[in-house]
């Protein structure tokens, strides 16, 4: 044993750590450390960096995905900025693996602070490096990241994309500035959007077209291009519009097809990331709960709510608080309801999801009456079915009249509740959203039953009836055929 080492031990400064398989030293204290390394030449420090790193890097060469961390730190600290940007991009991806989206970002982050200045000359290569650093930062700052902030950093490298002419870079690019500002409340016939959309493959106007309708439009342009995706071998892009064609199918009450649909979401997001894992079971989710299947996707609602919650996904954690709270509302556990459309709307706002905010705050004012709580806030109905048309979404606009409809009528004024029953009625017909349809059907025919207006109901509730039984919805058709006997 070298008698320096021992001298040292004798000292206290430092102790014995291991002795096998080989012997280790850990410095007693943290100061004592940092004194020691502070006595250190800059250029001392250096190579004993480098010599670290590129000592890890021979000794452990099938680890160095889980060091990647370790190593960017050396080689950093050595100077070897190339290196140390490639360690971060691999701890990044590592973290995206394991859905530490904060560490990710954190790594993508240190990556492009790394990188030199922006200069016209630079290089093919650090520019193509520069925008894919962009890309990853953005993938792992969407469920948290200020909407601005990541448009602002996606915009700054467009130019690069370009000069670079590679498509697919572009496309990745405007993927995610198109997504980040429909969050963000922006309407898909905004100009700014537009542009990002335009640049997409049909598969990102087809989305748009499920949740704002018409849903047979979105669902035809996705049937399209799945299969082109696919063939780019984009299969984490397509896992992702195929939950979306889950839903469209499911939102039509074509449940066969959704059911297919969602399982191939399932099985090509198997291989992805958490966010590619936790949108398919949203869609699942979705499918469930439209099919009137309550008790199957409330479990999987509860469980996307909370995996998203814990990894960061706030995003996906207020699409299923949604459901959660939808499915616990039509159970008539409205308290549950309660507090996963609170939880939502709560978490709203921190991922900028705007586009889920009335959609919320118009499920959650409709449960307050129900529970016969006050409003929680002020009802602005007006203001949520102006964001909605705003954004040209007729689905939108018929949900939030619908749930207008069911505040009306729970405080008996009725006159509002027939005409809003009527208006939502009326989109969800336009826009082929069948499921829905008869559950409005089946609302309004029971609020004309309620003030005396029976033979009126009945027209309704026969409506409803002839399509819970077109769509296979046995339940809910049981449901009204008593009510019509009643």
């Amino acid at each position: 044993m070298d008698t320096r080492l021992d001298t040292l031990e004798a000292k206290g400064l430092i102790q014995v750590a291991a002795y096998r398989p080989e012997l280790e030293y850990l410095f007693r204290h943290w100061l004592v450390q940092d004194a020691a390394y502070g006595s250190l030449l800059k250029q001392e420090r250096r190579q004993l960096h480098r010599l670290v790193g590129e000592t890890l890097e021979s000794l452990y060469p099938e680890r160095r995905h889980e060091m990647a961390g370790i190593l960017a730190m050396h080689f950093e600290q050595a100077g070897d900025s190339g290196k140390a940007i490639g360690y971060l991009i691999a701890d990044g991806r590592y973290a995206l693996d394991r859905a530490a989206l904060n560490e990710a970002f954190m790594a993508f982050d240190r990556a492009m602070r790394l990188l030199p200045d922006e200069a016209d000359d630079e290089s093919d290569d650090l520019r193509r490096r520069r925008v894919e650093i962009a890309i990853l930062r953005a993938q792992a700052g969407m469920t948290f990241r200020p909407t601005d902030e990541q448009v602002a950093d996606l915009e700054s490298v467009v130019p690069s994309a370009e000069r670079l002419a590679d498509l697919e870079l572009v496309a990745q690019i405007h993927l995610h500035l198109a997504l980040a500002r429909i969050e963000g409340g922006q309407a898909a016939s905004d100009p700014a959007v537009r542009r990002s959309l335009a640049a997409l493959p049909l598969a990102m106007m087809a989305m748009g077209k499920i949740f704002t309708g018409p849903l047979r439009e979105g669902v035809e342009a996705l049937e399209r291009a799945i299969p082109l995706m696919e063939k780019r071998r984009d299969f984490i892009g397509a896992a992702f519009s195929r939950g979306w064609l889950a839903i469209g199918y499911a939102s039509l009450g074509e449940f066969d097809r959704a059911e297919e649909a969602a399982r191939a979401a399932a099985q090509e997001a198997a291989s992805g990331d958490l966010i590619a894992r936790l949108d398919a079971q949203i869609a699942e989710a979705m499918v469930r709960s439209a099919r009137g299947e309550l008790d199957e996707a409330a479990p999987l609602a509860m469980s996307c709510v909370q995996q998203a919650e814990d990894t960061g996904a706030i995003a996906c954690a207020v699409a299923s608080a949604w459901v959660l709270g939808d499915v616990r509302q039509r159970q008539q556990r409205f308290t549950d309801a309660r507090e996963a459309l609170q939880l939502g709307l709560d978490l709203a706002p921190g991922s900028d999801a705007a586009m889920w905010g009335p959609t919320l705050r118009a499920w959650l004012y409709a449960n307050a009456d129900r529970l016969s709580d006050p409003e929680p806030g002020t009802a602005d109905w007006d203001e949520m079915l102006r964001i909605a048309r705003g954004r040209q979404s007729g689905m939108g606009e018929a949900a939030i009249l619908w749930k207008r409809a069911e505040a009306a009528s729970s405080r008996r004024r009725w006159e509002m509740a027939d005409a809003d029953y009527g208006a939502s009625a009326a989109l969800y017909e336009q826009q082929g959203a069948r499921p829905n349809l008869a559950r409005v059907l089946r609302g309004w025919g029971d609020g004309l039953h309620l003030v005396g207006r029976g033979a009126d109901g009945d027209g309704k509730l026969r409506q409803a009836l002839t399509l819970f039984e077109e769509m296979g919805l046995a339940r809910e058709g049981a449901e009204v055929r008593a009510s019509l006997a009643s």
